[in-house]
């Protein structure tokens, strides 16, 4: 609000030249020619750079798990919007009207954005193209199956089976912040200022992709206004980087807000689900094929798919399960990091079949769950964490403060859900403090600021584990040539992870102090004690700036503590490991239809989740509430529209987010409390748990208020609308029988 923090388009280095991409407004094409002579006569205008530039061996390329995406669209585009060119100038504007005035000739492709046109489509990538493939057709990207016990055995003991297929469009992080990067050409490298939530990563992939040790590439991510995972992988960074370093200037480029619809998306997905159930209520089986569309490059789709896939059963006892999860390509930008990581999809089917289910077999859907529902300890699928929280607690919880067993007023309905995810596995953060003369605390983490508060988090807790007043301790966060490594900021996992390297670093500080205090006092190091940032050893007494300067003489000296917190691999897990917690939530809403328009109002939401341990509840209120509206965006409005292969709604006017009348009336978030979480006083992550479990408590609701079950999202008031037609339609035909 004041304006002191600095983003990524505040920052102009002296000498900075500006770019601007050139698109095509097409799904795909061949390119035939390119004419840059009205663009380079354009006042300020610099240079132009095509494929053309690279040679034969095209531009370079780059992605977290392939390196397939090209920094300039080569030979051809693939996706809707790819950039063709790139437009330098001295100035914003002069790039980007040099780019409204560079030619393209080229030939229109088809281009498909479905599941049937994937499958019928020429393949997007050929052999002599670096790309993920699979032999399941020409444009899967890869296949991952899972499954246990005798599947036709379970059905044949089912006394009801139910067979649907859900569906998720594509959707847009629509973060405040548009994509921004400057990058620096350094002697030895380049260093690169990013909205980038993984600066170590974005260090990764433009080393890999420049051929240059990673020690010679420098990341600073800046603080985020937003970023939902969008901003979690490459974007703009590795574009900067290359052609930077042939400018030998610094070079600036920030995309506008259509920009950012074309440069990354939430995939789209297909869930053809069956569902087996005995006349108690319990499940037999499940057997899922779901077929996510991830866009014309891999970025890190491979991991979304395969760990939706891994844990597509959810929280239930589930005796005989198939899954089957592939991603596939299509002519839309690449999709990437999502809240909630993919898992929302495959919540929104099986949290649909079990409401369908109560409705059929007359059980309460409450009910249904607790008996379907696993217990702590007991084991999830094989090779992973078992179950971590007492999960049917949390049902019990919301069910409770929803006042679930109250009678709903006429034209209202209810609906609950469970959504659970797992946290990234296999990594590792590391942290460092160090304490200055004076006694005071710099704490270095790899962590990026999005606006999830991690800064006064670390701060506090460090200050509390020392016993100093917290404007006694600064953090210093994302910057790869000073901070310690950090995989990622995502996955919820930074408490957790961030949290307990500090705590290490910390520990290890704090035996520092001893040690020199142990001198001053006569005594042995165990014999030393610090509370509440007093230090005392044998008679004698003082505050950390006492050690200090007794150590080192007035005003000189520092003392550093390093800590880590390490998940270690497995290679025999399809993930790489098993996870560290689950995010486990249940959403309950309370709604009203009117029946007139299809129109639905929500009268009220009760969250909860699984945290472990609160450390910050204000904070933990804002991340389910903010969770929770992203939620009823996705669940109720939003969609990214294409038509053959075009978008025709990239844009803050056309794309459809919550505003402020259609936020829930009243919000309860609660959390459930055991202390039993791998984080500092026992903390879980929370971050995305939020998101996962609103659509299906929504539908949930609708089919209670109206009979009407919607399994295609978004829950528009005019599909709402025409299941109630066929409805009625329906009784009046019955009736006339």
């Amino acid at each position: 609000m004041t304006g002191s923090i600095k983003f990524a388009d505040d920052l102009t280095p002296a000498g900075t030249l500006h770019g601007a991409l050139v698109r095509l407004p097409v799904a795909r094409a061949r390119l035939i020619s390119t004419d840059a002579t009205e663009a380079l006569s354009t006042a300020g205008v610099v240079r132009v750079f095509t494929a053309s530039d690279f040679g034969d061996a095209g531009p370079p390329r780059f992605g977290p798990v392939v390196r397939d995406q090209p920094v300039l669209a080569f030979r051809e585009t693939r996706y809707y919007g790819e950039p063709v060119a790139l437009v330098v100038a001295e100035t914003r504007d002069a790039a980007v009207a040099g780019a409204a005035r560079f030619r393209v000739d080229f030939e229109s492709l088809p281009g498909w954005h479905t599941v049937e046109g994937a499958a019928a489509a020429d393949p997007l990538h050929t052999d002599d193209y670096p790309h993920l493939a699979h032999d399941d057709g020409p444009n899967v990207m890869g296949r991952w199956d899972f499954g246990w016990g005798d599947l036709a055995e379970a059905e044949a003991t089912s006394a009801l089976v139910l067979d649907n297929r859900y569906e998720a469009p594509f959707a847009h992080h629509f973060a405040i912040e548009t994509y921004s990067a400057v990058a620096i050409p350094e002697a030895h490298g380049v260093t690169v200022r990013d909205t980038v939530q993984h600066p170590f990563q974005l260090r990764r992939v433009i080393a890999d992709m420049l051929e240059l040790p990673a020690s010679s590439v420098r990341v600073r991510a800046t603080p985020m206004g937003g970023s939902f995972g969008g901003k979690g992988y490459a974007k703009l960074g590795p574009v900067v980087a290359v052609f930077s370093r042939l400018l030998g200037r610094p070079l600036k480029i920030t995309l506008s807000g259509e920009e950012s619809f074309l440069t990354g998306q939430r995939e789209a997905c297909e869930v053809r689900i069956r569902t087996g159930f005995d006349a108690n209520g319990r499940l037999t089986f499940q057997e899922l094929h779901a077929d996510f569309l991830v866009g014309a490059y891999a970025d890190i789709s491979t991991r979304v798919v395969s760990k939706s896939g891994l844990h597509a059963c959810g929280p239930y006892r589930t005796p005989a399960a198939k899954v089957v999860a592939r991603g596939l390509y299509t002519t839309t930008p690449p999709t990437t990091a999502f809240r909630g990581f993919g898992a929302g999809h495959l919540v929104f089917a099986v949290e649909g079949q079990m409401d369908e289910a109560a409705s059929r077999l007359g059980i309460d859907p409450v009910e249904l769950r607790l008996r379907n529902m696993k217990e702590r300890g007991e084991p999830t699928v094989a090779g992973e964490t078992p179950v971590d929280g007492d999960w049917p607690e949390l049902v019990r919880m919301a069910a409770t403060a929803m006042d679930w067993h109250v009678p709903v007023a006429p034209g209202r309905g209810r609906g609950l859900a469970f959504g659970m995810k797992s946290c990234v596995p296999a990594t590792t953060s590391q942290a460092t403090v160090r304490m200055a003369a004076d006694g005071s605390v710099c704490a270095l983490v790899g962590t990026s600021e999005m606006g999830q508060g991690a800064v006064m988090t670390y701060a506090a807790l460090v200050a509390d584990w020392l016993g100093l007043a917290r404007d006694q301790v600064i953090v210093q966060m994302a910057d790869t040539a000073v901070v310690p490594f950090d995989a990622l900021t995502a996955s919820s996992r930074s408490l957790v992870h961030m949290g307990r390297a500090l705590q290490d670093a910390v520990g290890n500080l704090s035996d520092a102090v001893r040690e020199h205090a142990a001198d001053l006092g006569g005594v042995a190091a165990t014999d030393v004690s610090i509370v509440d940032g007093v230090v005392k050893a044998g008679e004698w007494r003082g505050t950390y700036q006492d050690v200090m300067s007794a150590t080192f003489g007035p005003g000189s000296g520092e003392l550093q503590g390093r800590g880590q917190f390490r998940m270690l691999p497995d290679a025999n897990h399809v993930l790489g490991g098993p996870t560290p917690f689950f995010e486990a939530v249940v959403t309950a809403v309370e709604l009203s239809i009117d029946a007139e328009t299809g129109l639905l109002d929500v009268h009220r939401v009760v969250h909860v989740t699984d945290a472990g341990r609160i450390i910050n509840r204000t904070r933990a209120i804002g991340l389910d509430e903010g969770g929770v509206v992203m939620g009823m965006g996705l669940a109720l409005s939003e969609q990214l529209v294409y038509r053959e292969g075009a978008l025709l709604n990239g844009s803050s006017l056309d794309y459809r987010i919550p505003s402020i009348v259609d936020i829930p009336r009243e919000s309860v978030s609660l959390f459930q409390e055991n202390g039993d979480g791998p984080g500092p006083q026992g903390s879980k992550g929370l971050a995305e748990g939020g998101i996962l479990a609103v659509a299906p408590a929504l539908a949930a609701a609708v089919q209670h208020a109206t009979g009407a079950r919607i399994r295609e999202l978004p829950i528009t008031a005019e599909r709402i609308w025409a299941e109630m037609q066929d409805i009625a339609a329906a009784e009046r035909s019955e009736a006339v029988q």
